[in-house]
């Protein structure tokens, strides 16, 4: 029999952003985003160290093995010089679609994001901003708490590729490269809705109860013998932050945290 050889749509990669230690949790992404984008025509590539995470019944198109001893970013770094295509979905581990993915709105903002020149079109409005791009779209001022973020979104893989450069974590990313954009023209744009139908399913190492909801209801087994519900003392620390969030800016917050470099979590992932 003679391998089909599938063809990718030659203008978007879909990277998955993972660590050897949450390899339990990149093994489920993979059969809950084959169920909710069966139509996906971009390749998806996984990222880690060096476990692949390939489901039971289905895998991913392409494994980026970075070896040990690097970090979030220097591992991001080496994907895309690995990725040809000039924009990449970047997605982390615990990103599980819970809903179908509409695959003609997401080719929608590929093409805006070309069209405009976006470096970054998220595809949730995490945080909210209230800056109008036009009828349609929203926009991050620069150098504003998370214009820069994970949150799924297309970007411009050489300018992710260059700000990643020099940065260790997923936190650094985040709270340092917002403010690294500066001297950025091209604009950070954002979806008015949440047009990619994820959840966070893990947060500070352990499992959030919709994260286990949704793989209840698609008959997902989940190992809670490596991670199991958060303790009371992280979701009173939890609670506590989201009042401070709610009160003071979130820029000045995070820039008072990047000054006494504080409130950055582990380097590994």
């Amino acid at each position: 029999m003679v391998a089909v050889i599938k063809e990718f749509n030659s203008d978007l990669t879909v990277l998955v952003a993972s660590c050897d230690a949450y390899n339990d949790v990149a093994k489920n992404f993979i059969g809950l985003f084959r169920k909710y984008w069966p139509d996906c025509p971009f390749e998806v590539v996984f990222v880690t160290e060096k476990k692949i995470a390939d489901g039971e019944s289905c895998c991913f198109d392409r494994n980026i093995l970075c070896g040990a001893g690097g970090n979030w970013c220097s591992r991001l770094g080496k994907a895309l010089d690995e990725i040809k295509t000039p924009y990449v979905l970047m997605l982390c581990d615990d990103y599980y679609l819970e809903s179908a993915v509409d695959t003609d709105l997401f080719l929608k903002r590929l093409a805006q994001a070309k069209q405009f020149d976006a470096v970054n079109l998220r595809l949730i409005p995490n945080p909210k901003t209230f800056r109008q791009f036009n009828d349609e779209l929203m926009e991050y001022p620069k150098c504003t708490a998370y214009c820069i973020a994970t949150q799924a979104g297309i970007w411009n893989r050489q300018f992710l590729r260059r700000l990643a450069d020099g940065l260790a974590s997923i936190w650094e990313f985040e709270r340092y490269g917002s403010f690294m954009v500066g001297d950025e023209k091209r604009p950070l744009l954002v979806t008015p809705t949440k047009e990619f139908p994820f959840v966070d399913a893990v947060h500070k190492g352990c499992w959030e109860k919709f994260g286990v909801d949704v793989c209840r209801r698609n008959g997902v087994e989940i190992d809670f013998s490596v991670r199991g519900l958060p303790p009371l003392k992280v979701r009173l620390c939890e609670g506590v932050k989201k009042l401070i969030f709610a009160i003071f800016p979130w820029t000045l917050i995070v820039r008072i945290q990047n000054l006494l470099d504080v409130g950055m979590k582990e380097k590994k992932k």
